[in-house]
């Protein structure tokens, strides 16, 4: 069960790297073309679904993308607090002399 459990988390964390890194695909209707089925020389239109660029956004790139970028905002709060409570901390605590000579 422990080993099953754990090879489910490799294979979401692959799947979440692979998402993050590559978040886009070939358009499913177009298959990456960007022009609509039937398109040639003559009548040509873009594809309905991707717009014309041959590409859709994978299932999960949106929420992989927030995630990652919520983590660094909160790891940035927490630094700025931190250097800030050590610029306090300095300020209103400055060295008594007769400590260090």
């Amino acid at each position: 069960m422990i080993t099953v459990t754990l090879l489910a988390m490799a294979a979401l964390t692959v799947w979440a790297c692979s998402v993050y890194t590559y978040p886009f695909r070939p358009c499913r209707r177009c298959s990456g073309t960007g022009r609509k089925t039937g398109s040639n020389r003559r009548r040509f239109g873009p594809c309905t679904r991707c717009s014309g660029t041959g590409r859709t956004q994978r299932l999960g790139s949106r929420t992989a993308h927030r995630t990652v970028l919520s983590v660094r905002a909160e790891r940035a709060k927490e630094r700025r607090r931190k250097r800030d409570r050590k610029a306090t901390d300095r300020s209103t605590h400055p060295r008594r002399t007769e400590d260090h000579p």
